[in-house]
């Protein structure tokens, strides 16, 4: 009878030991919710169905995932340390190159995150979280950031709007994505080139079917004279994007973008250029299935013959031979 008396006071001190902790971890979490709005960040438009760090919702605030690529597109860098903890600062550097992680499974609308510890400073200054209104989040071992205006606007100095057509548009026009590497790629004459309904054709390829866990054929670009004399392509503000989306099962999520260059100058009769796109996105840890290679291309391609200028544009064939491509990852 003494022995079961003492196993029950124990397991009652146990549960008064532990509930403490308990309480506190159920205080740190807190409800959020996916937007139901769409989120463009620097022109680009982001799904949050099958993204492993959508954006989320929090007391009617949306909150953005400081993943290494985010920040980065909204000219952001992040340091950490275990002296220091979370230093967030504004850079407004350029990228030209950007990813996102991608899972099997739909994101449920309602989700669990928890309340930031540690110290945080934003442009140098210390944010005490545990006071803040609109706290930082963690949610799947990220920091998530909250996109008010004390920090969006006056810290970060980006552009922000909200309106129910086009939901939530936050850019920072001083961190452009842009390629800033050089062209690089041939020249070279060809015998024939078929489907071209204008006088230069533009070719995009992408692996149909590639094994992407080892290394397999790289993209490329190649544009091509079929005007029967020399042509001088002019230079052009339009930025030039290889992108791939995940496509399997009715999903639709970017998982990779790279600015690449394009290519200017004279082009001979009877000859093409060629540009090898570096595509470092990880397949191997990327969900199998269908992709969709995307070469984001400007409406009309502008080039000099004879000393008169002249517009090629996609419509009715002109210059736009295949400009996406799909292939499978196994």
């Amino acid at each position: 009878m003494k022995k079961r008396q003492f196993t029950a006071l124990l397991c009652i001190l146990l549960l008064f030991l532990t509930a403490p902790s308990s309480t506190a971890a159920a205080a740190n979490t807190v409800g959020v919710t996916l937007p139901d709005f769409a989120v463009t960040l620097n022109g680009q438009t982001l799904s949050n169905d099958y993204s492993k760090y959508p954006f989320l919702v929090y007391s009617g605030i949306t909150y953005f995932p400081m993943t290494y690529y985010d920040c980065r597109l909204l000219g952001l860098r992040t340091t950490w340390s275990a002296t220091d903890g979370l230093g967030i600062e504004k850079s407004d550097e350029p990228v030209s190159e950007y990813a996102r992680e991608v899972q099997t499974v739909r994101n449920k609308r309602n989700q669990t995150a928890r309340i930031a510890g540690g110290k945080i400073t934003v442009n140098g200054k210390s944010v005490n979280n545990s006071r803040e209104q609109y706290p930082l989040l963690e949610f799947r071992e990220v920091t998530y950031f909250p996109l008010t205006w004390r920090f969006a606007v006056e810290e970060f100095g980006w552009e922000y709007r909200f309106d129910t057509d086009n939901g939530l548009t936050v850019s920072n026009p001083a961190a452009a994505f842009a390629s800033t590497d050089p062209w690089e790629g041939s020249m070279d004459g060809y015998a024939a080139i078929p489907g071209v309904a204008g006088q230069l054709g533009c070719l995009f390829y992408a692996p149909e079917k590639s094994l992407y866990s080892s290394p397999g054929p790289a993209p490329y670009l190649s544009l091509y004279n079929v005007a029967g004399e020399d042509v001088s392509i002019l230079p052009s503000d339009f930025q030039w994007e290889y992108q791939v989306r995940w496509v399997s099962g009715g999903a639709d999520e970017l998982v990779y973008r790279k600015a690449i260059p394009f290519y200017s100058g004279n082009l001979p009769a009877g000859s093409f250029v060629q540009q090898i796109i570096d595509d470092s996105y990880d397949y191997s840890h990327a969900p199998k299935g269908d992709y969709r290679a995307v070469l984001v291309h400007p409406d009309s391609l502008s080039y000099q013959c004879n000393g008169v200028i002249h517009s090629e544009a996609t419509e009715n064939g002109g210059y736009a031979i295949k400009f996406s491509r799909d292939f499978t990852v196994r």
